[in-house]
């Protein structure tokens, strides 16, 4: 569907996608405007929608897209580390480390994640649900208990990041632009990180004491 726009040279598709995200970013799905989008670009609207057909599908392919940077990114984040690679070592530090070197990508995908347009919902799910996938495939799973059900760990990471998002995008509203979001979510990093991950440790290590 996206052959047309991926044969575009890298800066080009770079500087297409960093202006869309921009546009979503402060606008949100509903509001974004093509319009806008094409100005910026100085290309016509024809030529977007060649690239992408309609609004619905660029949101789609930027969905999809930045899901799979931010997870070869985990990826070889756990790699590089020294300690021995599991989903739950760092995943706090991850998280702040993403915010404050990608806050673009961060906060499309906040917004994508807690705010879904109703009409792509199970687009959007289907496309989050691909790159959880990738994660669980490539972590280790070594010290995991036998009886335990992968998809309920997924399950139970799934909706700590959906809280802690959703506490981050309730203290965005009203914020406007993108750079005042980043401002607030600075002032309280510290507090997302550390309430992130008491919750991840609780998952990995449980209530009761041994």
């Amino acid at each position: 569907m996206y052959e047309t726009f991926e044969k575009l040279s890298g800066g080009r598709r770079k500087q297409i996608i960093q202006v869309c995200l921009e546009e979503f970013i402060e606008k949100g799905y509903e509001n974004a405007s093509t319009n806008t989008i094409v100005k910026r670009l100085e290309i016509s609207k024809g030529v977007l929608f060649l690239y992408f057909k309609n609004k619905k599908n660029l949101y789609l392919y930027l969905v999809e897209h930045i899901s799979e940077i931010l997870i070869d990114d985990y990826i070889n984040y756990q790699s590089e580390s020294i300690v021995d690679a599991d989903i739950f070592n760092n995943l706090g530090e991850y998280y702040k480390e993403l915010i404050q070197k990608k806050p673009e990508l961060f906060l499309f995908m906040m917004q994508a994640f807690l705010n879904t347009p109703e009409e792509m919902k199970e687009e959007v799910d289907a496309r989050h649900n691909k790159a959880h996938d990738r994660i669980f495939h490539n972590m280790n799973q070594s010290r995991f208990r036998q009886d335990i059900d992968i998809r309920l760990v997924d399950d139970l990471l799934h909706m700590v990041s959906y809280y802690i998002s959703q506490t981050i995008y309730n203290d965005l509203k009203g914020k406007g632009m993108a750079a005042a979001m980043m401002d607030e979510i600075n002032r309280n990093m510290d507090k997302y990180v550390g309430q992130f991950s008491k919750y991840v440790d609780i998952l990995k290590y449980g209530v009761y004491a041994r």
